[in-house]
């Protein structure tokens, strides 16, 4: 690659060539890469203009990868015009690259100049700008998004619609994904609140991947009843998919008998899938008999694909199911 590198400031093209017929795939991707990532520096419209000739499709998308930001960067929206012009699947990577470069360096600048932009176009990238913005800064993007932006800097507001809300839907799900913390702290600010309610699980379940006990904290201390009850859920199905011991016995610990059994009806219909002999056991200390029949049920259900004699044997044994409900399921 050093000695790839030294070709391709010297005499580019050839380097091109010979790096794109290559025998071993991962070689001849790692070589485009490097030869594509010199020129470009050195000539990016050259670069750029070679790539339709290289063969095969992976190796041209290597190169507009490689190629794309350092032509971007002379001028954005020439170089969004010159990547509009490529041709099908080339065209939207090479788009994506071009625009994540521009965002990350002015998000404002790539805001204004999408939205200005015929609908499929804004369509196809819309998200993209969204999930770049946010990570770089998550509050102005988010008000850009709502239309609510004051901020002279950031210039037109993006037009009530469809691709308002799939920008939206998109920033609003990196964050999530990406810092659940600083997604329920903008959630809980005024202009956050309307969404809270709805997005309570996905960030205490996104939280519980990175940090149960800190997702547990968060989710004991909302001041209302029904969201308290939507958080507990989600950590409690999340967590059982990672550690589901640990998952139990927090749940199993929990005093306030609405959460208990929010939390163990959770925790168990995460578990049956994969453990439904255990899901039914944990299920028999749910107090509620409404929730612990549905998630004993479902559980043996399961259960008795796998393992019909457990199962029967479970159903009849357990002082937990009445006898009309046994009788059905052992039907």
């Amino acid at each position: 690659m050093d000695a790839l590198a030294i070709w391709a400031n010297a005499k580019p093209s050839e380097a091109a060539r010979w790096a794109g017929n290559l025998g071993s795939p991962s070689l001849r991707d790692s070589a485009i890469r490097t030869v594509y990532a010199v020129w470009a520096k050195k000539d990016s419209t050259a670069a750029a203009q070679s790539i339709c000739s290289l063969r095969p499709a992976s190796a041209r998308g290597i190169a507009s990868a490689a190629t794309a930001p350092p032509h971007a960067g002379k001028n954005f929206a020439s170089a969004m015009l010159w990547a509009r012009a490529l041709p099908g699947p080339l065209r939207e990577k090479t788009l994506d690259a071009i625009l994540g470069e521009w965002t990350r360096r002015d998000p404002a600048g790539a805001a204004s100049w999408l939205i200005g932009q015929p609908g499929d176009v804004q369509w196809a990238l819309i998200a993209k700008l969204a999930a770049d913005w946010v990570r770089k800064d998550p509050s102005a993007a988010l008000s850009w998004g709502l239309g609510q932006s004051t901020e002279i800097s950031l210039g037109s507001k993006l037009a009530v619609g469809p691709i308002q809300r799939k920008f939206f839907e998109a920033a609003l799900g990196t964050l999530i994904g990406t810092d659940p913390q600083g997604a329920a702290n903008w959630l809980a600010s005024p202009t956050g609140q309307p969404f809270f309610t709805s997005r309570i699980g996905s960030v205490a379940g996104r939280w519980t991947s990175m940090d149960p006990q800190e997702a547990v904290n968060w989710s004991l201390s909302l001041p209302k009843e029904s969201d308290r009850n939507s958080a507990i859920s989600a950590v409690a199905g999340t967590w059982a998919r990672t550690d589901p011991e640990a998952a139990g016995q927090w749940a199993r610990s929990l005093n306030n008998p609405s959460l208990h059994d929010t939390a163990l009806n959770a925790y168990c219909g995460s578990l049956s899938p994969y453990d439904a002999a255990s899901a039914a056991q944990w299920a028999v200390e749910i107090t509620s008999p409404n929730l612990r029949n549905g998630a004993m049920e479902s559980a043996i259900n399961r259960w008795m694909q796998y393992d019909p004699a457990a199962a029967r044997q479970f159903i009849l044994s357990t002082p937990a199911l009445d006898q009309a409900t046994k009788e059905r399921l052992l039907r």
